[in-house]
């Protein structure tokens, strides 16, 4: 459920902005509030539709991880272990091929997002830029849940406001896995190729993780 922020009753209906009597222009605005809009009017100026003056969610617990050049262990001393498993199936040649690859960083926030920023120029992204970002299904479902209607221009200023959620809140992992996967155009691999993981754990955002294959960062 999503409750209706803005309408005919609201704060910015006599300031230049009417919402609809209903929540279909809310799960709009939700949704561009994600993409960086204020929506809740943050300013108190009553343009919902202009950028925040800061789009990104708190870091709270997530630690930074950077996806880019491989550089795991072939040397082993045994062959139950991992090492061992990289040498026998070439991934030292793959990891040569993949020495230029494009460096990103990846990070949780709370505002339920998995965020990608390039460490370096890639393509139309320049350094410190966002490249994409990643809301997984499981904190998909709390967004609506920042939506307060009490918050509507009651904060000093006049100001709107959302609650405070926690999203993506575990450490990163980036970890090159011998797997099936899919190729840059969106096809599966007939064999099983080295490929670069990003598993996201929630943290004390809920009991859970997602899994991307970041073998192309660039998406």
């Amino acid at each position: 459920n999503i409750a209706d922020y803005h309408n005919s009753t609201s704060y910015c209906a006599s300031n230049g902005y009417t919402g609809d009597d209903g929540t279909s222009d809310d799960l709009l605005g939700l949704i561009n509030f994600m993409k960086g809009t204020d929506y809740f009017d943050y300013d108190g100026d009553c343009n919902v539709t202009e950028v925040r003056d800061h789009v990104l969610g708190d870091i709270y617990h997530s630690q930074i991880v950077e996806g880019g050049e491989t550089k795991a262990n072939t040397m082993f001393t045994r062959n139950n272990q991992e090492a061992y498993w990289r040498s026998i199936k070439n991934y030292g040649t793959w990891a040569k091929s993949e020495k230029d690859r494009e460096s990103v960083i990846y990070v949780g926030a709370n505002d339920g997002a998995l965020h990608a920023f390039a460490t370096e120029n890639i393509g139309e992204y320049s350094e410190g830029q966002e490249v994409w970002a990643f809301v997984p299904p499981f904190s998909a479902a709390k967004l609506t849940t920042i939506v307060n209607k009490g918050l509507d221009g009651r904060l000093p200023g006049r100001k709107g406001g959302s609650n405070a959620i926690v999203g993506v809140d575990g450490s990163p992992v980036v970890h090159d896995m011998y797997i099936r996967g899919l190729d840059q155009t969106g096809k599966w691999q007939e064999g099983k190729s080295w490929r670069t993981i990003l598993i996201i754990p929630y943290g004390r955002g809920g009991a859970g993780f997602s899994v991307l294959d970041v073998t192309y960062p660039d998406a």
